[in-house]
C-alpha cells in the first residue's frame, strides 16, 4: 500500500488524511502488478477474500462481512430487462457500511487505545459499535438529532456511547472531527478515513466476480460508496480483469440532490428527505463522487419523496426489505427505462445499501416498547421501586402480578436491573441501556 500526493510528492503512512496538507486529494494505491485474481477463487468470499488489494493490518477485526447474494430480480420480467440485485442487508449490521468498518477498524486498532469515533446518520455508527465490541474498545458515536431509531436501538444493543449533536450529519462531522483531536479516538468517519473506503470498494469485486454489470444504481447520500465501487472497478482495469468500466448511476432524493444535481447540472435541494440515510447537505465526497459517474461515463437521477413507498414495496415482493434509502434505486430505474436508457442486453445491478429493519420510525418504536412497559420505564427512571409499588403507582384495572411479568420482560431485554433487596422485596431501577432507551424514544 502506497500514499503519496500527486502534486508535490508527499508520502504518508499509519494514519492517512483525505487531503495533503496542499491541498490535493490522495489516494491509496497497490503494487497491481503482482495481484494475481485467480487466488480470490480458493477463499472464503468477503471483505478479506480480496487481501492484496486492501491495506496491511495487524488484526483482522471480521464477523465475515461481504460475500452478500446477488440474484436476479422478477421485477426484470416486466421490464424486459436484466436486472440484479445486491443486497447488502445481509452483511452483519444490515448494511454496506460493514465492509468500510471492518477494514477501518482493522486497520486503526493500534491507533484507537482510548477508542473510535464516527460521525454518522446511522449505519456507519451502528456498524462501529457492533465492531468496536468486537475489538474491546469504546465507540463514540456522534449522530444527528433526526436519525432512524432502529439504528439508534443498535447502537445501544452494541453499548456505543451515543451523542447527539446537530440537525444532520453535515452537522456532526466537525464536532467528531474536534472529539477525535481532544480525545485521542481514531476517527473512522468516511469524510476523514480513506482506509475504510477500501472496504467499501469490494463490492465492485463481488460484482465482477458474480455478474461483471453494465450498469450499477448506487443510493449517494456522502458520494462514499458510489466513489468507492468505482475505485474497485478502476483496480480491475488496472490489474487487466476487464477492459471496459460499467456505469454508475447516483441516486438521490428530489429534496435532498447536491450530488445528483451536479451530475445532471441543474439547481438541486439540499433540505430533509424520510430517506434519512441520503439527508447529507454537504457532502465531503462529492468531487470523487461526480467524477466517478462522469469517467465511468454513467448519470445521475432524482427521485421523489412519493416514490419511495413504490421503492420499498417492489423491492419487498422480490424478499428484500430495504430501507428508504436503498428503495430510492426502484423508482430509478423506471424513470431510466421510460427514458430509454437502458438496452436489451445490459445487465443493471441494484445496490441495496441497509435493511428496512434499521429504519425504526418513532411510532414503530413506541409499539415495541409502549403502554404498560413505557410507564414502567418513567416510574423506575425516578427511583428503584418493587413490583406492588410499580402496580400502585401505575393505578390500572389489572393485577399486580402482571407487574411482575412485565419487568421480567424488561429485564430480559436488558432494560431493568435489579438494584438491591430489603426484606423479601426486590427493588428494580433502570439499566444504562434503559434509560438511554427512554432519552431516545422521548427525543
Amino acid at each position: 500500500m502506497e500514499v503519496k500526493c500527486p502534486r508535490c510528492g508527499r508520502t504518508y503512512s499509519k494514519v492517512i488524511p483525505p487531503k495533503c496538507v496542499c491541498g490535493e486529494e490522495l489516494e491509496i494505491t497497490y503494487d497491481y502488478s503482482i495481484v494475481d485474481v485467480k487466488r480470490w477463487s480458493g477463499r472464503n468470499r468477503g471483505v478479506w477474500r480480496y487481501k492484496e488489494l486492501l491495506p496491511d493490518v495487524r488484526k483482522v477485526i471480521s464477523m465475515r462481512e461481504g460475500g452478500t447474494p446477488l440474484f436476479k430480480a422478477k421485477l426484470g420480467e416486466e421490464l424486459n430487462l436484466n436486472i440484479f440485485i445486491k443486497d447488502e442487508t445481509r452483511n452483519p449490521t444490515g448494511s454496506f457500511k460493514d465492509r468500510f468498518v471492518t477494514v477501518a477498524v482493522s486497520y486503526g486498532l493500534p491507533y484507537a487505545e482510548n477508542g473510535f469515533i464516527v460521525a454518522s446518520d446511522g449505519n456507519s455508527a451502528a456498524s462501529l459499535a457492533a465492531y468496536a465490541a468486537r475489538a474491546n474498545r469504546d465507540a463514540f458515536l456522534v449522530v444527528p438529532k433526526k436519525v432512524d431509531k432502529g439504528k439508534l436501538i443498535q447502537m445501544i444493543a452494541f453499548g456505543g456511547k451515543i451523542i447527539r449533536y446537530g440537525e444532520s450529519v453535515d452537522d456532526a462531522i466537525p464536532y467528531a472531527k474536534e472529539l477525535a483531536k481532544l480525545n485521542g479516538l481514531y476517527d473512522i468517519t468516511s469524510s476523514s478515513n480513506l482506509i475504510g473506503l477500501e472496504g467499501q470498494k469490494t463490492l465492485a469485486f463481488e460484482l465482477w466476480e458474480d455478474l461483471m454489470p453494465t450498469h450499477i444504481l448506487v443510493p449517494t447520500g456522502s458520494g462514499s460508496n458510489l466513489y468507492s465501487i468505482y475505485k474497485g472497478f478502476r483496480e480491475l482495469l488496472e490489474i487487466g480483469a476487464i477492459e471496459e468500466m460499467p456505469r454508475l448511476v447516483a441516486v438521490q432524493t428530489e429534496r435532498c440532490s447536491p450530488i445528483a444535481s451536479e451530475i445532471l447540472d441543474i439547481s438541486g435541494k439540499t433540505e430533509f428527505t424520510k430517506a434519512l440515510a441520503l439527508y447529507v447537505r454537504e457532502p465531503i465526497n462529492k468531487e470523487r463522487a461526480v467524477r466517478a459517474v462522469r469517467e465511468s461515463g454513467g448519470t445521475a437521477v432524482i427521485v421523489n419523496e412519493e416514490e419511495l413507498d413504490l421503492g420499498e414495496k417492489a423491492l419487498a415482493k422480490e424478499g428484500v426489505f430495504a430501507e428508504y434509502a436503498s428503495a430510492v434505486v426502484v423508482p430509478a430505474l423506471f424513470k431510466l427505462k421510460e427514458d430509454g436508457y437502458f438496452e436489451k442486453d445490459d445487465k443493471i445491478a441494484l445496490v441495496i445499501t441497509g435493511s428496512g429493519l434499521k429504519s425504526v420510525y418513532e411510532e414503530r418504536e413506541r409499539s415495541m416498547i409502549t403502554g404498560t412497559k413505557l410507564e414502567i420505564l418513567r416510574i423506575l427512571r425516578d427511583s428503584p421501586s418493587y413490583g406492588y409499588e410499580i402496580w400502585e403507582k401505575l393505578a390500572k384495572p389489572m393485577k399486580y402480578q402482571a407487574v411482575y411479568q412485565h419487568i421480567k420482560e424488561l429485564q430480559a431485554l436488558g432494560l431493568v436491573e435489579e438494584a438491591y433487596k430489603r426484606g423479601r422485596r426486590i427493588y428494580y431501577k433502570l439499566s444504562s441501556k434503559g434509560l438511554r432507551l427512554l432519552e431516545n424514544i422521548e427525543e
